[in-house]
Formats: C-alpha cells, sequence, structure tokens
C-alpha cells in the first residue's frame, strides 16, 4: 500500500501558507475579537472520544463517561451541538493555521495514511507495528489524529464556509474508510474491548474505538451540511447512505457478538460489546428520532443482513463450532436479541441519563408480531429450546417496552394448542421429557401466583407452553390499566374456542398439567373472575374422574383443589362445586389418591375463611372419615393439622355464626378423633382434642378423652391436659372450666407413673397441679415434690390424712372415694407390649399406694375397689392362681415389690378379714416358688430379710414365716415338697445374715425366726426319708445355727429350741420313737450341750411312754435310751 499517497510534493507552499496566514490584514479589528471571545466562553473545553470500560452488561445502569459524545450533547441535532474549543487540537500548528485549505488536505492526508496503518496492523503487518512502535508514536495517537480532523472540520466555522471546497477531499476520506471497513475486519474488531480503555496498546481496540469515533463525526459533518437550506438532494442521500452503512456496520458487530454465545446466554448478555458501542447506538437511537424513523430504518437495516446472514452464519460456526442446525431461527432470535437491547435505550435520554418513567412504544415500532410469524413458519421448525428464548427476549418487548400485541398471543396459541399433549421438552430422555408436575394443587396455585409476580420472565427451565401462558397472564393484566379490556375478551374467545368436548377428553396427563397452566394463569390475570371461572370450572368438570385413567384423574383433581383454593382466596362461594367435586369423589368410592388431593387443601382453605359461610363444611364429610381409616399415619398428620387450623379459627371468630362447620366436626370428626387419640401417636391428635374440648359446651368430653381408654402415646393425655390449661388461661371466655381438680391430678398421677420423670408434659403439668386446693390441704409443694419420689410424697400426705385421729368415718370416706377417682381405670394404664421401665414404674405405683394408703384403697365387699383390683389384675391374676407360669420378667417386678406389699397388707386386719388373710397366704404361696430366678440367694432373700428387719417382733413376719413354713417344709409319705431346696437356701440366707456384725436388734430376729421355721424343721429332718437330700441340708442348716455367734450369745435362743425339743418330744415320742431318737442324735452330734440339759427330761418322757404301753420294759426305748446317752459322752 502507497503510504505517501497523500503527502505534499511541495513544502514550501505548505511553509508559504503558513506566514501569509499569520501575516494576514484583520478586516474588522474592532468587532471579530469580540465574536471569538464569546465563541471560545461558550465552546467546550474538551473533545469527546471514546474511553473504553470494558465489556457492556445488563446490569451496568450506570450512566454514559462525562468526557464521552452523549454526555457532550452530540445525541442531539447536530445543529445543535456544542462547539468544541480548537486551541486543545492535537495537532502542531496554530489555530489560524488550521484554517488554510492546504494545512487541511494535509492533515486530511495524515488522517488517511494513519487509518491505513491501523488497518494493515490488525490485519497482521508485523513490519509496520515494529516500526511504528520503534518511532515513539502509538497506536492512540494515531486515531487520535483522525479524530481531531474530524472535530476540526465539525466545530471550525470557518471551515464550515469552505466546505465546498473540502468536500471532495473528506469524500476521499469516508471512501477510504468505506473500503477499509470490511466484514471481514470487522469480524477482528467487534470484540476489541478492554477495560483500561485508552491506555490499551492494542491496534484492533484502538481502530475499533477510533471507527466508530469516526464514523459519528462523520455523520454528525454530514448531517450539519445536508440540513444547510442551500445543500443539494445528493448530500441528503449521502448522508442517508452514510448512515444506513453505519447501522449495517452495528449490526455486523451485533451479529459476530451474537455467533460467539449460547442462547441460553442471550438472555443475561448485552447485544452490545461494549459502552461505546452502546453510546453510538444510543446517539443514534435519538439522532434519527426515537419514533417511528428510528425503527424503519432499524428493521431496514436487520432485512438487508438477512441476506448475509446465512453465510456469515456459516463461514463463522464452521470454524468454531461443530454445526449450525437452523440457521432461519437462529437469525429471528438475533433480530429479537437485538431489538430487545436496542430497545432499552430508550430507558436514557439525550444526555445519557436514565428515566425513572417511561411512555411505552407502539408495538408497531417493534413489528414483534411479523418476525414471530417467521419464526414460527421457520423449515426446519425451531427446536423446543429456540423458542423458549425467543419468547423469553420476545416477553419484554411485549410488556414493558411497547404496549402489548394481542395478534402475539394468538399466534402463539395457534401453534402451541395442537401440542397440548407434548412435553415442550428440550431434553432427550425419557424421564426428562415428563412436565414439571406440582405435588398438590395448592402447589400449582402458589407456582404460578409465583411466576406472575416475577418482574421478567427469564428462566430458560420453563417449557414454552409455560412461558406462554405466563406472557397470556401478564398482558391480560395490562389490557385493562390502557383501556383495551374489549381485547381480553377477543382474546379469551380465541382460546375457548379451541376447546371441545371431545379436545378436553383427548388430553394426556401432560396436556392436562398444560391445561392447568393455562387455567391458573387465565385466573390469575383476568379482572372478571366470577365470569371466567364458572366457565373454566365446567370445563374440568366435564372430565369425569371415574372415566378417566388413575394418572389424569389425579392430575385433574389437582386441578379442581387448584381452582377451589383460588375460588377461597378470592372469597367466592364453595357450596356448589364442593357438591359436585363430593359426588365425583363418591362415584370414586372415595379412591384414596384424590382423596389425598382433597386433603392437600383442607388447611389453606380453612386459613383463608372468615365466617365459615361459603360452604367449606362440605369439606368435612363422610370422605375425610373414610380416608382417616385407611390412610397411614403420615398422610393422617396433614388432615390433624388442617382440623387444628380450622378450630382455632372458629376460636378466633368472635360471635359468628360456625354451627354448621362445628356440626360437621361433631357429626365426622370426632368419633375419628376419639378412636385415633386412643391408637395412634400422632403429636397433633393431643393439641386438636384440646381444641375440641374448648370449643365443646358438653363438659363430659374432656372425661371421655381422658378416662375412657388409655391411649398407646403414653404422654396424650399430659399433653392434651395441658393444652386445655394453657388455652383456658389465655381464654377470656368464662364457659370455658372444663376440668375438674380430681381430673387434673388423675392424669397427673397417671403421667407419673407412665412418663419418665424428666418429661416435657409432665415438668410442665406439675405447676398447674400444685395450684390446686386439694395439694395445698396436703401440705404439698415444689420442694416436697423435688426432694421425693412425687408419687410417694403424694400418696403417703393423703396416707397421713387419712390415719388423723380426728377425721370422722365420712370425711375418710370421702378420701376414699378420691383415691379411688384419682386413679381411675389404672387397670388401663398398663399394655401388655410396653417397655419394662414403664411396667417397673406401674408395680411401683401398685406398691406405693396399698403401702400407703392401704386404709383408703381397700373396700370390704367392692369388688372395684384399687386393692381388688390390683390383686386381680396384675398381683394375684387367676392364670398364676391356676398354676400357670407368670411372664418372664413379672418375678422379678414382684420379688422387688414385695416386701412394700406385705407390710401395707399388714395396715389392714388381715388377722379377721378372711379375703384379706387368704390374699396374703396367696402371695407367699404363689409367688415365693417364682423367687427363684436368680441363683444369688442373697438376693432371692432379700424381700423377706428386709421385712425380717424392719420389725421383728410384728404379727406379720411370724405369720408370713410360719406361712412358708407350713407350705414349704412339710412331708408328706416320707417326700418332701417340690420347692425345699429354695426354701432351705433363703431360710440358710436369713440365719446368716443375723451374722452381721452391723445388723442391729439380731437377737430378737434370730428369736422370730426359730419361733416360726424351727419345728417345721426339726419334723422335715424327722419325717423325711433318710437319704432325701433335704434332711442333709437342713441338718447343716441347723449346725449353722447352732455356731453363730449370736445365738451362742443369747440364752432365750437357746432356751427356745429346748423348748422346741420337749414339745416334739410329748407330741412325736409315743409314735414316732424312732424318729425322734434319730433326730435328737443327730443335734447331738451338732452340739451335745443342747441336748444334755434335756437327756432327764427325755428319759422320763420315754419311761412314761413305756408305762402307757403297759408291755413291761421296752427294749427300743431302752436300746434308744442307751444310743442317746453314749453319743452324749
Amino acid at each position: 500500500m502507497d503510504y505517501d499517497l497523500f503527502q505534499s510534493d511541495d513544502d514550501e507552499d505548505i511553509l508559504t501558507a503558513f506566514i501569509q496566514a499569520t501575516q494576514h490584514p484583520k478586516l474588522t479589528p474592532l468587532l471579530e475579537p469580540q465574536l471569538n471571545a464569546e465563541e471560545d466562553a461558550d465552546a467546550l473545553g474538551i473533545l469527546p472520544e471514546f474511553n473504553c470500560s470494558g465489556r457492556d452488561t445488563l446490569k451496568q445502569q450506570t450512566e454514559f463517561p462525562t468526557h464521552g459524545f452523549v454526555s457532550n450533547g452530540y445525541a442531539q441535532h447536530p445543529s445543535l451541538l456544542p462547539r468544541s474549543r480548537l486551541d486543545i487540537l492535537a495537532f502542531d500548528f496554530d489555530v489560524e493555521q488550521l484554517r488554510v485549505s492546504l494545512v487541511v488536505n494535509y492533515l486530511l492526508g495524515e488522517a488517511c495514511k494513519n487509518i491505513q496503518k491501523l488497518c494493515a496492523a490488525v490485519a497482521g503487518q508485523k513490519l509496520l507495528q515494529q516500526t511504528l512502535h520503534g518511532t515513539g508514536t502509538g497506536w492512540y495517537t494515531a486515531r487520535q489524529q483522525v479524530t481531531h480532523v474530524y472535530h476540526m472540520l465539525l466545530h471550525d466555522v470557518q471551515l464550515s464556509e469552505q466546505w465546498p471546497q473540502l468536500s471532495s477531499a473528506v469524500g476521499k476520506l469516508r471512501q477510504l474508510l468505506n473500503s477499509c471497513l470490511s466484514s471481514d475486519l470487522w469480524r477482528l474488531l467487534y470484540y476489541a474491548e478492554h477495560s483500561k480503555g485508552n491506555e490499551c496498546q492494542a491496534a484492533a481496540y484502538q481502530l475499533f474505538h477510533g471507527a466508530l469515533e469516526w464514523r459519528l463525526l462523520d455523520l454528525c459533518l454530514q448531517r450539519k451540511h445536508a440540513d444547510n437550506t442551500t445543500a443539494d438532494c445528493e448530500s441528503q442521500l449521502g448522508y442517508q447512505s452514510q448512515l444506513e452503512r453505519c447501522l449495517d456496520e452495528l449490526v455486523l458487530c451485533a451479529s459476530y457478538l451474537y455467533q460467539s454465545k449460547h442462547s441460553a446466554e442471550l438472555l443475561y448478555s448485552s447485544a452490545f460489546s461494549c459502552r461505546c458501542n452502546k453510546e453510538l447506538w444510543l446517539i443514534l437511537y435519538h439522532q434519527a428520532g426515537a419514533d417511528s424513523n428510528f425503527w424503519t430504518l432499524f428493521h431496514s437495516t436487520l432485512q438487508r443482513h438477512k441476506t448475509n446472514w446465512y453465510l456469515n452464519c456459516f463461514i463463522y460456526l464452521l470454524a468454531f463450532t461443530a454445526a449450525w442446525n437452523n440457521n432461519a431461527a437462529g437469525y429471528h432470535e438475533f433480530y429479537a436479541w437485538l431489538t430487545l437491547n436496542v430497545a432499552r435505550l430508550a430507558s436514557y435520554n439525550q444526555t445519557g441519563v436514565l428515566q425513572s418513567k417511561l411512555q411505552p412504544l407502539s408495538a408497531e415500532n417493534f413489528q414483534t408480531a411479523p418476525q414471530l410469524k417467521q419464526f414460527l413458519s421457520c423449515q426446519p421448525p425451531p427446536s423446543e429450546q429456540q423458542l423458549r428464548v425467543y419468547l423469553c427476549l420476545l416477553a419484554p418487548l411485549q410488556l414493558h417496552w411497547s404496549q402489548p400485541d394481542t395478534d402475539v398471543l394468538c399466534q402463539l396459541w395457534e401453534q402451541l394448542h395442537r401440542a397440548l399433549n407434548s412435553s415442550f421438552s428440550a431434553a432427550a430422555s425419557q424421564m426428562e421429557q415428563l412436565p414439571m408436575i406440582c405435588a398438590s394443587g395448592a402447589a400449582y396455585l402458589e407456582r404460578y401466583q409465583m411466576l406472575l409476580g416475577k418482574p421478567q420472565l427469564d428462566d430458560l427451565n420453563l417449557s414454552s407452553f409455560t412461558i406462554f401462558a405466563l406472557l397470556l397472564g401478564k398482558t391480560l393484566q395490562l389490557l385493562p390499566t390502557l383501556g383495551r379490556g374489549n381485547q381480553s375478551l377477543k382474546l379469551l374467545g380465541r382460546i375457548f374456542s379451541k376447546f371441545s368436548a371431545a379436545k378436553l377428553l383427548a388430553l394426556n396427563e401432560a396436556g392436562i398439567h398444560h391445561l392447568i397452566e393455562l387455567f391458573l394463569c387465565l385466573l390469575l390475570s383476568h379482572t372478571e373472575f366470577n365470569e371466567l371461572a364458572s366457565k373454566l370450572r365446567e370445563m374440568l368438570l366435564s372430565l369425569m374422574l371415574e372415566k378417566l385413567t388413575p394418572a389424569r384423574r389425579l392430575l385433574t383433581a389437582k386441578a379442581h383443589m387448584a381452582l377451589l383454593l383460588l375460588h377461597a382466596q378470592r372469597r367466592q362461594p364453595l357450596d356448589d362445586y364442593l357438591n359436585k367435586l363430593l359426588a365425583q369423589l363418591q362415584a370414586l368410592r372415595q379412591d384414596a389418591e384424590v382423596s389425598a388431593c382433597f386433603v392437600n387443601v383442607l388447611e389453606p382453605i380453612f386459613e383463608q375463611a372468615d365466617d365459615f359461610t361459603r360452604g367449606e363444611h362440605l369439606l368435612l364429610g363422610p370422605w375425610l372419615s373414610s380416608y382417616l381409616e385407611h390412610a397411614p399415619q403420615v398422610a393422617q398428620e396433614r388432615v390433624w393439622q388442617a382440623l387444628h387450623t380450622l378450630c382455632q379459627r372458629l376460636q378466633k371468630t368472635n360471635g359468628a355464626d360456625t354451627g354448621v362447620m362445628w356440626q360437621a366436626l361433631q357429626q365426622h370428626m370426632l368419633p375419628q378423633l376419639r378412636l385415633q387419640f386412643v391408637s395412634s401417636f400422632s403429636s397433633w391428635l393431643p393439641q386438636l382434642a384440646a381444641d375440641f374440648v374448648v370449643l365443646s359446651k358438653d363438659k363430659t368430653l374432656i372425661s371421655l378423652l381422658l378416662l375412657d381408654v388409655q391411649p398407646v402415646n403414653t404422654a396424650a393425655s399430659a399433653q392434651l391436659l395441658l393444652q386445655v390449661l394453657e388455652q383456658q388461661q389465655t381464654s377470656t371466655s368464662s364457659n370455658n372450666n372444663n376440668c375438674s381438680a380430681e381430673l387434673i391430678i388423675h392424669v397427673w398421677l397417671k403421667s407419673l407413673v407412665l412418663l419418665p420423670a424428666q418429661h416435657a408434659s409432665l415438668l410442665a403439668l406439675t405447676p398447674h397441679v400444685l395450684q390446686l386446693s386439694e395439694l395445698q390441704q396436703l401440705q404439698l409443694d415444689a420442694t416436697e415434690l423435688s426432694t421425693r419420689e412425687p408419687l410417694c410424697a403424694f400418696f403417703g400426705a393423703l396416707g397421713k390424712r387419712a390415719q388423723e385421729p380426728s377425721l370422722v368415718g365420712s370425711a375418710r370416706m370421702q378420701l376414699s372415694h378420691k383415691l379411688h377417682a384419682y386413679v381411675a381405670h389404672f387397670e388401663q394404664w398398663l399394655q401388655p407390649e410396653q417397655r419394662a421401665e414403664l411396667q417397673t414404674r406401674f408395680y411401683n405405683f401398685l406398691a406405693i399406694v396399698i403401702y400407703n394408703c392401704a386404709s383408703l384403697a381397700y373396700v370390704r365387699s367392692k369388688p372395684s375397689c384399687f386393692f381388688h383390683l390390683a390383686m386381680s389384675r396384675f398381683l394375684l391374676t387367676t392364670q398364676l392362681q391356676a398354676g400357670m407360669p407368670p411372664e418372664p420378667r413379672q418375678p422379678q417386678l414382684l420379688h422387688k415389690i414385695f416386701p412394700v406389699l406385705l407390710q401395707g397388707i399388714a395396715r389392714l386386719p388381715y388377722q379377721t378379714d378372711g379375703y384379706l388373710s387368704r390374699t396374703l397366704e396367696q402371695l407367699l404361696l404363689h409367688w415365693t416358688p417364682h423367687f427363684g430366678f436368680s441363683s444369688n440367694f442373697k438376693l432371692v432373700a432379700r424381700p423377706f430379710a428386709t421385712l425380717l428387719q424392719a420389725d421383728a417382733e410384728s404379727p406379720l413376719v411370724k405369720h408370713v414365716l410360719q406361712l412358708l413354713a407350713q407350705q414349704f417344709l412339710s412331708v408328706q409319705r416320707n417326700q418332701p415338697g417340690d420347692h425345699i431346696f429354695l426354701m432351705t437356701a433363703l431360710l440358710q440366707q436369713l440365719f446368716v445374715n443375723l451374722d452381721d456384725p452391723q445388723l442391729q436388734l439380731a437377737e430378737q430376729q434370730l428369736l422370730t425366726l426359730l419361733r416360726a421355721v424351727h419345728v417345721p424343721v426339726l419334723e422335715h429332718i424327722m419325717f423325711v426319708g433318710e437319704l432325701e437330700a433335704s434332711r442333709v441340708h437342713l441338718l447343716k442348716l441347723h449346725g449353722v445355727v447352732l455356731q453363730l455367734r449370736v445365738f451362742k450369745r443369747c440364752q432365750a435362743a437357746q432356751q427356745l429350741c429346748a423348748q422346741d425339743l420337749r414339745q416334739l418330744a410329748q407330741k412325736h415320742l409315743a409314735h414316732c420313737t424312732y424318729f425322734y431318737f434319730q433326730l435328737l442324735n443327730k443335734l447331738a452330734e451338732q452340739s451335745s450341750q443342747l441336748i444334755k440339759p434335756l437327756y432327764a427330761f427325755i428319759e422320763q418322757e420315754a419311761l412314761g411312754v413305756e408305762r402307757k404301753r403297759g408291755a413291761g420294759q421296752d427294749l427300743g426305748i431302752r436300746k434308744s435310751l442307751k444310743s442317746l446317752q453314749q453319743t452324749l459322752k
């Protein structure tokens, strides 16, 4: 390329011109300096230029820089452009020298050379880059010189007068720009933005931003002279042509930028590569006229660009991507993207300031309807992904930047209604082709309320049909505000014309889902709700649930529930709609899945109700009761929660007529509530039961719930009572006192038995109990209950109250009645399958009551008294008395409480009352054999050792030991009983314990034991077979007793043993002589000191027997006496 093309051949001519310009005489020395001074005062102190701040983004809504063109008024008409001072031009000439034609031509020639150098550098001529870098100049300087030439031509008044002579040279500069800025060069320049701005040393950056400056200034220069009244038509045509060329280049840059992005990026990307590009667009937008003039040029430019689109896209995508599947659809996608971005420029005024209020343009300016028609008719048809992107780009134009165009919606409906049964999915797999079906009708309504509330439609996860439905809804919201309500009706008529009965019945699951979307968007947006809702629900009701497949039936039910909930939100009557829905549900025989859809909207509907006069009570019918009978617990939880919400709403309707709703609750829900309260573990049931108690006028309802049957949830009773008490405290009504003191104490005692001590419900209930006068009379407070077991403290205080001498018989009987009220139905508290810890607490409770309140718990000849029920149901069951073994853990439970039970019975007249005497005997005889569950005999003997240590002199101890000895030490036909070894071990442990040095009153306990069991032990040794092991064990036991330290020091015990031997001699010597003397011989071997004092008595008794027989001297007796005498020696 010839870079010296515009070099002057004669430098002397230029030098002469400089001298002439500086020495030119002033024609008007007085007037001209004044004018120049005024002009310089108004002129700008800067020469505007583009200084890039980086890539343009949609979020970057700041104002344009102050050194730019827009901020300095270049968006106005060129005749109104502000002047800039010429003394700041970057030339080595004075202002007067710059007005010389030869200097201007020289500068124009230099500008051409700089343009060529920049273009060559971008094109890749490295030699030129090295040469320019070596000279010390930069690409910015080359760009600036060209820009300043245009500023000089534009702002110098005298040069404007010389325009006819300069226009030819300027035209050559323009032609050079046109020839250099080809489409290939723009492909290298369109992305040449940089955040460093003009400090960037890249030639592409400087050329790109210089080209933008030069095009703008050249247009301003042409417009300035084309608008001159003396300008010819050719100048005006030249300006128009150059303006179109500039728009062509800007659109070309935008197309290159578009081709570098994926479709999904378009929604969040600017069509302008940088703010400088955007600024030029804004200037052209205002200079050409922001009304239809600019948009006519814009659309004409895009139509011209269409012819080169396919070739450009093919070349670019062949180099950078694998394939280009749909050129036509891509062009329309680009068209919509660029239109949207240019439309956003309307938010800036001519000085680049953002405006708060905008006046929407006419829809004809954007030509959205014709372009949509061409897009939908593309071959091959656009893909789902392309359609989604296009609609998201179309939505802001339709809703924000222009007035809504109903033709757009009609075209989309004509296209989409044929594919209602498709999934509108952009994915290829079968699973991902399923539509986004919501879980319930309430979820559908919430979803589309949320989507319609979003300011923008930019979610590509939504299907094209969903985006259309939302666009339709938002348009219906806008039309009445614009005074175009009649178009809403026409649009609805166009939509409904496509729905026939056959069309509805042919819908599959996806089709019904899209139908729900459409109907909800219409109802949520249309102003005339009643008329539209009646039409839509009748269309849905025409889809009879019983005639649909299960999947379609479930979706249709969700649609009904969404409409029903929307009716409730809009405070519309529900009775007619509900009657028809429940009739269809009844025809299905309360299908579980469909019923679950109804259940899901119960709570939202109840939350919307204010006076319950719109038919909400119909939701509480037999279908709901049937659903609760067969639904799992998780599903029941939703019903209980909804009913709780309903009860809360009923309590807040002060004075409202809610009788119909309360009647429905009592008729259909209360029976199920009572049943589920007993058999379910739901945490909602106690709270709901408390709501019923508070609302009910029947004072016996709480007693039925708390006393009827024990719930499987052991905490349910306490939670119910606690809820009722708390609601009574917060309620202002005086009719809510449903809880008696006896009932509160009953639940508290039951909770103490069934719940752990630190259970939250029990801890919360205790303060309420302490406020009762009954506990204050017993002098029980929080300290007393915290230091002792609460059950022991309460029943101990109650027992002491009953034993007061001042208490008369009638008062004691009232205490007995109260006790039985406190523990009413206690036999139902313990369930067989409940855990061992609970069983332990329950049996401890039985023992505590019998021990502390025996006189109150036992009522003679009353089978329903506590004592009799405890014995017959738990302690002495019929099975146990019949010989059946108890449950594995039960002997351990009885073993622990056995001494307490016996001591409690001791406080009753067991010696004179036949029932008590028999009960005591049965307890000993039936439970003692089962106490051998452990090989630790110390543990086995603990109940009896405890009883013995508690009060060795009490008649009960002797009576118990005598019963044990009589039952288990008796001998029949020389054979011991089945449990002799257990009894032997038990007695041995009792005797051995007496030798403990820490034991107090050991001698007294020894005497009690000997009085009770010594004679039965000796008789067992006498009469059992000689080879029986029990005889050996008891002899060893007797020897152990004789060797005890306490026995040796206790003379009374020794005398008692001698007295027992004398009684045995008097009783058995006459007819059991041999066995008696054999016993004496064995005892003499163990301790001769015990027998020696008795020998004279025994000899005298033996001789007396001999005399009574009257047969003379008995050799057997004589031989036995002699053998005993020898043993004693």
